[in-house]
């Protein structure tokens, strides 16, 4: 049995057509998964980028408030120290009279030498202080009235009064006048 086939012209025709439709439609779908792919990669990509952008946001967010919680900490500390220097210079505004005579004591016992010189009485008013006492000699006054006057905490000295002791002729006895000078004398402050 022989078969012919009428239609040989037109198929032999259409197999090259058929072919070229089957490639055309494997290219188009080579390229319509490489646009997909590149879609996908460039998809992945951005989204990775994105994560790396909102990680490093959100540790810079995390920065900044630790720099605020910081800032804060820092300014309330800044207000307890101004609180305490006023605080500080109130009590010392209040005591700087009270604090004279623990002064006026330890300058006073540095200068009097207790071999020459003996304090008898000792008043102070604001700030002019009265000395008297009694001493060996003229000469040991004189040095006392030197080493008061070279001291920084107390002012000029004024002697009012030296003289021969009434009841032991030996010492003389002496009265001097004494100002103080300001409580921040010689760079107390701290």
């Amino acid at each position: 049995m022989v078969h012919i086939n009428l239609l040989r012209g037109q198929r032999s025709n259409d197999h090259p057509v058929r072919r070229r439709a089957t490639v055309e439609l494997i290219a188009g779908i080579c390229v319509v998964a490489g646009v997909c792919a590149f879609w996908g990669w460039v998809a992945i990509d951005v989204t990775q980028a994105t994560q790396r952008l909102e990680r490093q946001m959100q540790a810079k967010q995390a920065r900044v408030a630790l720099l605020q919680k910081t800032q804060r900490e820092v300014l309330a500390l800044e207000e307890r120290r101004q609180a305490m220097v006023m605080e500080q210079e109130r009590v010392k505004a209040l005591t700087s009279e009270l604090d004279r005579p623990i002064r006026l004591l330890s300058i006073i016992g540095r200068v009097v030498d207790p071999l020459d010189v003996w304090l008898r009485h000792l008043q102070a008013k604001g700030a002019k202080v009265v000395l008297s006492g009694s001493a060996r000699s003229l000469h040991d006054v004189l040095e006392l009235a030197k080493a008061i006057d070279k001291n920084e905490g107390l002012g000029p000295v004024e002697i009012v009064d030296a003289g021969p002791h009434v009841q032991l002729p030996d010492l003389f006895q002496f009265s001097m006048n004494v100002l103080m000078d300001s409580p921040n004398h010689g760079g107390t402050n701290s």
